[in-house]
């Protein structure tokens, strides 16, 4: 059992959204919630376990939510950056993100966090301009779990600083590994307590850190464990 502050921080939501969602009205509407409970001091309590089930939840009605595009046009057509982007409905910030997330990858000759691209040539000022083929785009976008919004997790540009919730260091560092190949798909995570001790949180920070990587289709939980999807 924790109290209010615990559950926020268990569960990455608000104080004021667990009084909302754990009420008696939202949990008659359906929110999945679970009933506080009197502790012995007469404050609010809430069952870590049902807390847990509750972001599982969650997690797998987001991991439902695939895509299905389909690209009109020649297969092999090479389609820009720009064209990229917008299919996934990416902030440039958002995509410069992406792509440095994947570049380690791509320097092995390897698909990253975004697919390897087909043809890469010096921009006309600076930099570089990439391209990608309109069925590997498609093929991507389609077996890429996560949100409706977008065709991969969300990437917060805060979520490494000082001042982020110590899950969301903890997810990024889990991310970092994976672009980095540290971590492969299918391999599965350290057990809770070697994380634990690793990033120096609490248990419940790890949990959610996890959660959260699971709702964004980044980790999944197979026969033997958490692995990375």
């Amino acid at each position: 059992m924790t109290d209010r502050a615990g559950a926020a921080e268990f569960t990455g939501r608000s104080e004021h959204t667990i009084t909302i969602q754990t009420s008696p009205k939202a949990r008659a509407d359906g929110s999945g919630w679970p009933a506080p409970v009197e502790g012995p001091d007469g404050g609010l309590l809430y069952p870590l376990d049902e807390l847990a089930a509750t972001i599982e939840g969650i997690a797998e009605a987001a991991r439902a939510r695939v895509h299905s595009i389909t690209l009109d046009g020649d297969p092999d057509e090479l389609i820009s950056a720009v064209e990229f982007r917008g299919l996934i409905d990416a902030t440039a910030g958002t995509w410069s993100k992406y792509v440095d997330m994947s570049k380690a990858a791509w320097e092995r000759g390897e698909d990253g966090y975004l697919p390897r691209p087909d043809l890469e040539e010096p921009a006309r000022t600076r930099g570089v301009t990439r391209s990608w083929a309109r069925r590997r785009v498609e093929t991507w976008i389609n077996s890429r779990p996560g949100r409706s919004a977008g065709a991969g997790p969300r990437v917060r540009t805060e979520e490494t600083g000082p001042t982020a919730a110590k899950y969301r260091r903890v997810a990024a560092a889990i991310r970092q590994d994976i672009s980095k190949g540290a971590l492969t798909s299918g391999q599965r995570l350290p057990s809770m307590n070697a994380l634990s001790t690793q990033y120096d949180v609490s248990m419940s920070t790890i949990q959610r850190a996890i959660a959260e990587l699971r709702s964004e289709g980044v980790l999944t939980r197979g026969s033997d464990g958490i692995t990375v999807a």
